[in-house]
């Protein structure tokens, strides 16, 4: 049997072919396991860090915790209905006696606040009152004033659920707007401003968001009735108010 010698060119054109038509696909380089790992670390430490500051920031900050109170403020508003037993402190003596007066209305404000959240037992209380008070005497016309006033008193209480002790004292100033004269005329002598002390205390009921109290309280007044000179420069008369009061009030607590 011969042998044919193959063309060098023909062996080489047909494995050109050959692989021309069969192509041989190379894959991918893999990635380790290693770098993908890694890159996902930086990733989520990345957006970790963006959230939260960083310890100096945190520094930084200005962080506040308010305390809790342990008392609570409260408003009451009421109508005031009383009576009053009034007489006058006369100098020299003219034999007063009491006088009973049924006309003392007013409108009462009354806050208890905490002081420095240490003591809950103090109040200020501010009055609107229109008020009757008089008097009887032996050397002197019998005599009765209306009287507008406005009272600004300091409140103690203490409160025994459901009910509550309380006294207070304070300032007053008033205006007597008419008097019991058959004309109801302003002489001369007389003094119409007013102004002293009031003080006093009572007991109050307490149920939802209401509040009634009785209370007593004793009008001290340091303005006389009347000038000095009411019957004459030489003989002077003073007359100073001191009433005792008998109300009750209703509250709304809010």
């Amino acid at each position: 049997m011969a042998l044919q010698a193959q063309d060098p060119k023909l062996s080489k054109g047909a494995k050109r072919s050959r692989n021309a038509s069969t192509p041989v696909e190379t894959p991918p380089p893999a990635e380790s396991s290693h770098s993908m790992a890694m890159e996902d670390t930086v990733f989520t430490l990345t957006d970790y860090n963006a959230e939260l500051p960083t310890g100096s920031d945190i520094l930084k900050q200005d962080i506040t915790v308010k305390p809790v109170k342990k008392f609570h403020s409260t408003h009451m508003i009421g109508v005031r209905y009383g009576v009053n037993l009034s007489t006058g402190m006369f100098s020299p003596d003219v034999h007063a006696e009491n006088v009973w007066c049924l006309h003392n209305y007013g409108i009462v404000y009354t806050y208890y606040n905490d002081l420095w959240d240490m003591l809950d037992n103090f109040g200020t209380q501010v009055i609107a009152r229109l008020n009757r008070e008089g008097y009887k005497a032996e050397y002197i016309p019998d005599m009765q004033y209306t009287v507008a006033e406005v009272d600004l008193m300091t409140n103690l209480r203490f409160n025994i659920n459901p009910l509550r002790v309380f006294a207070n004292v304070g300032p007053y100033a008033g205006y007597r707007l008419s008097n019991s004269r058959d004309d109801s005329q302003w002489y001369y002598y007389d003094n119409r401003f007013d102004y002293g002390l009031i003080f006093g205390g009572g007991l109050g009921l307490m149920f939802g968001p209401f509040e009634f109290q009785l209370e007593t309280n004793y009008k001290w007044g340091l303005s006389s009735y009347f000038h000095t000179y009411y019957y004459s420069d030489e003989y002077w008369l003073f007359g100073y108010p001191r009433v005792f009061m008998f109300s009750g009030t209703l509250y709304y607590k809010f």
